[in-house]
């Protein structure tokens, strides 16, 4: 499979013409990560936008303290570090990745270049970062307005339409997230998160199988992260 047909997959690069995909490959640069490596760090100079071609990463802060928030779990096709590259300041977050992984650098010229020559390749930068702030937008209201239980099925289902197969016993989230990483993606401490997934066990809800969990009965998930504290399924 070549170059070419792999970034056709990507919806920035979907647009462009055959020649203008053609000078894009040719100044990409893969690289290969082993799981539990950091692509780069927070504060971190930005001289390049990563393709992630293959495998999944975790997009964190990093606290002083060693704890870290989740903001998001990209896999194959997404970008990332699109945000130091379009204002030339540090790293705004630290990508790990979560599982063997090759991305395709482009250089910051070779970005700016790419947005100049290609409308609609700057339009799909624009609506992924306003899906980003979107999804930061909308972490805040819930931390804000939902309890924990809420926020926990809200971020299940989240991760079942980004990652999940189904399955006869439910929709299996094909990437392991741990207590502690479900409870830094929805900004709650892990022993809270871990009594309400125990409570989900208890009503059939939610169930984990070697580090994965799968959504039994999505429907009745779905309307607890509508619930409010002390409301029944």
């Amino acid at each position: 499979m070549g170059l070419s047909h792999l970034l056709r997959r990507s919806p920035l690069f979907a647009e462009l013409k055959d020649e203008d995909l053609q000078r894009l490959e040719s100044s990409l640069i893969r690289r290969r990560y082993p799981k539990g490596q950091v692509i780069f760090h927070r504060g971190d100079e930005g001289g390049s936008l990563y393709i992630l071609q293959k495998g999944r990463v975790k997009v964190v802060i990093p606290s002083p303290r060693g704890e870290e928030m989740i903001l998001a779990i990209l896999s194959e096709g997404e970008i990332m570090g699109e945000l130091s590259l379009i204002d030339g300041k540090r790293r705004s977050a630290t990508v790990e990745t979560l599982e063997e992984t090759e991305v395709l650098c482009l250089r910051r010229e070779d970005f700016l270049e790419l947005l100049r020559m290609s409308f609609d390749a700057a339009i799909k930068v624009m609506q992924v970062l306003a899906q980003r702030l979107r999804s930061a937008d909308a972490l805040l209201a819930e931390t804000h307005f939902l309890d924990v239980s809420s926020r926990v099925a809200r971020k299940l289902l989240e991760l079942g339409r980004a990652f999940g197969h189904v399955t006869e016993e439910g929709i299996r989230i094909g990437v392991k997230v741990t207590q502690k990483d479900l409870a830094s993606m929805v900004g709650a401490t892990r022993e809270s998160v871990n009594k309400q997934l125990k409570w989900f066990r208890t009503q059939g809800l939610v169930r984990s199988e070697g580090g994965y969990f799968v959504l039994c009965d999505p429907v009745r998930l779905a309307r607890r992260g509508r619930l409010g504290s002390g409301e029944e399924i």
